[in-house]
């Protein structure tokens, strides 16, 4: 085909006849532009390396189900770090420890609460009388002391009833094993000499009673003596035979175990239940000396871990008047998490009440236990003239001198008295009732170092001294001339710690509850993971980009 026949005729459009050769020169102009909106070969490979860069942000867009489900951990994981970051790591932390100090079969801390694990040490000191004979004549007694006398002591529970209340009810099975090689020196055979607590108990849980005159004839016909010689052993364990506890075992109590018409005028001593004295005599073993207790397990609230619900079945005692009768604080053993640098309650039967300690210092253990230590102030046996109504611990209108306790009422209605060792944090006249005592901070104070994040106690020094009001009595003739002062009969110390493998694994368990440490490292390994795994999804991004355009091209 010609090129003519695809170009119109000129004469029609151009009547003057000068425009053909411009219309003919703009005709092959005009048919190129139209064939050029097709493609053009010489144009196909430039278009072509100008569309990579779009090409391969579309297919990244475009991101396959694996890249998506790959960001979509990735986040996941992030949120994951920043809320333990943010304290969700101490929180769970927190809670398994929590669970694991509830006391409820299965639990670690049950199996600690059940049988202490920390060995205990009871260590005696017994005052000996040096001037018996000016004594009994009215003069000071001269006192000096001796001891240690240790026993290695260990802890039972026994009789574990739990209840729908989250309660626990037990009985605190106690005993001691002589331990020779701790005591010394000292053996339970060194002789003592001390006052007699039979007469002394007699004449002062009598002294409203008209029996007072017949009970002097028999003490007459029995010989009954005011100090008595004796040995350590006996005077702490094993017991003291005295012929006025004879007489009313043969005389005032039956074979049959019915009571004497007599008992009545003996006051409230208990007398009739007890052939020999000693200061633990029949304690050693027994399961119901210390009470019945019971006490909240903490499974309701971590708050109530260990705190005591009540005594003997009463939530109040019959040894002193509300509210110093109340049963309240901790069982001893325990205490709520997370203390704080104030105080703490806890009721003993030993003592007969609900004592305060009061926080001193903070305390770092041998072995790096790092706790709050609480101790006994002069607030812990203040009378009503340093603590405003602490005259309820009056008994029978006999208000003790403040740093005392008057326990007569749960010593079988014996003149006893509790203080700190040597008076220590007590009224000072009471030094100068005796010769022989120096009260010391160090030696006499009464500690619990307790783990403030869990409230267990790291190491305890319970120290307690039971004095005998000794008086002048006009009706007995053995006790006629007897000074007017509180004599120091005994002391006492139990000590207890943390054995280096528990405290080891306490350690471990502050550590994570307190560290943050953990967090960081949980944080560290998910951004880890994250960068792996995106680096892993770019380089197959990359790859399959490559892939598709080698086959493009």
């Amino acid at each position: 085909m010609s090129t003519e026949n695809l170009i119109p005729p000129v004469s029609h459009e151009n009547p003057d006849g000068e425009g053909g050769e411009g219309d003919a020169l703009h005709a092959p102009h005009s048919v190129s532009s139209e064939e050029g909106s097709e493609q053009d070969p010489s144009m196909f490979g430039r278009d072509k390396e100008d569309s990579k860069p779009l090409l391969y942000l579309r297919r990244m867009n475009g991101l396959s189900c694996c890249g998506v489900i790959t960001l979509t951990v990735c986040a996941i994981l992030a949120l994951f770090s920043i809320i333990m970051l943010a304290g969700g790591y101490h929180a769970i932390a927190n809670s398994f420890v929590r669970e694991q100090l509830v006391i409820s079969n299965g639990t670690e801390a049950y199996d600690l609460w059940r049988v202490t694990p920390v060995p205990l040490q009871l260590r005696l000191y017994l005052f000996n009388l040096t001037n018996p004979e000016e004594v009994k004549k009215g003069y000071r007694p001269i006192i000096e002391e001796c001891g240690p006398y240790v026993w290695r002591e260990l802890h039972e529970k026994q009789n574990i009833t739990f209840h729908r209340n989250d309660t626990v009810t037990y009985y605190q099975q106690r005993w001691w094993l002589w331990d020779q090689e701790a005591s010394g020196s000292h053996t339970k055979d060194d002789p003592i000499t001390t006052i007699n607590v039979i007469p002394v108990s007699v004449a002062w849980s009598t002294r409203h009673s008209f029996s007072r005159i017949g009970i002097d004839v028999v003490f007459i016909a029995l010989d009954e003596q005011a100090v008595i010689n004796t040995t350590a052993g006996k005077i702490l364990f094993d017991g003291v035979e005295d012929p006025f506890l004879d007489w009313i075992q043969e005389e005032v109590v039956p074979k049959n175990g019915s009571f004497h018409w007599a008992l009545e005028f003996l006051g409230n001593g208990g007398l009739a239940d007890f052939d020999k004295f000693a200061w633990f005599y029949k304690r050693n073993m027994s399961v119901e000396y210390d009470g019945l207790y019971n006490m909240k397990t903490g499974a309701d609230s971590i708050s109530n871990l260990g705190v005591i619900d009540w005594w003997n079945r009463e939530h109040n005692t019959s040894f002193y008047t509300s509210p110093c009768n109340d049963v309240k604080g901790s069982a001893g053993e325990l205490f709520p998490p997370n203390l704080g640098k104030d105080k703490i309650v806890f009721f003993s039967s030993d003592l007969c009440m609900s004592a305060t300690l009061f926080y001193k210092e903070d305390v770092t253990s041998p072995d790096h236990l790092k706790g709050y230590r609480f101790w006994g102030t002069n607030h812990t046996f203040a009378n009503g003239s340093v603590v405003p109504g602490n005259e309820c611990y009056c008994v029978n209108e006999v208000c003790a001198p403040t740093g005392l306790l008057n326990a007569e009422s749960c010593r079988m209605g014996a003149p006893a008295f509790l203080s700190f060792p040597h008076f220590f944090n007590a009224d000072p006249f009471l030094l100068h009732g005796v010769i022989g005592l120096a009260p010391n901070e160090t030696r006499h104070q009464f500690t619990m170092d307790i783990i403030p994040e869990l409230g267990v106690p790291m190491r305890v020094t319970p120290r307690i001294q039971i004095n005998l009001r000794i008086r002048p009595d006009e009706d007995f003739g053995i006790l006629r001339n007897l000074p007017d002062v509180y004599f120091p009969m005994l002391w006492f110390e139990i000590l207890g710690e943390m054995t280096p493998s528990l405290a080891s694994r306490t350690r471990a368990v502050i550590y994570v509850l307190t560290s943050p440490v953990p967090s960081l490292v949980i944080w560290l390994i998910v951004i880890a993971v994250c960068l792996v795994v995106s680096v892993t999804t770019i380089a197959c991004h990359c790859r399959k980009a490559g892939g598709d355009d080698g086959r493009f091209r």
